[in-house]
């Protein structure tokens, strides 16, 4: 229980990224389906890419480290290293 980190702020910031992400698709979605009754809302349209624009920015900025899978472990030994120049 008294174990707990403190919240890493990129993690954070990357987290309301997602947030506006999945907004701004919503506000999009929102906008077609108003094109689709005939009264397009061009608002959300408008507001929809302002989030969505946002939310990659944020997200942009907290990359998480991946693992490397393996897949490809045999072909990157079996591939030649690049010889160092010789030195004079």
């Amino acid at each position: 229980m008294g174990d707990s980190q403190p919240p890493d702020r990129k993690e954070f910031v990357s987290r309301v990224g997602t947030f506006f992400v999945l907004v701004g698709i919503g506000m999009l979605v929102f906008f077609v389906l108003s094109e689709a009754a005939k009264t397009p809302m061009l608002s959300y349209f408008c507001w929809g890419t302002v989030l969505l624009t946002l939310g990659f920015i944020f997200r942009a900025q907290y990359k998480k480290p991946t693992q490397a899978s393996g897949r490809f472990s045999v072909l990157k030994r079996l591939k030649p290293k690049p010889k160092e120049e010789k030195k004079k």
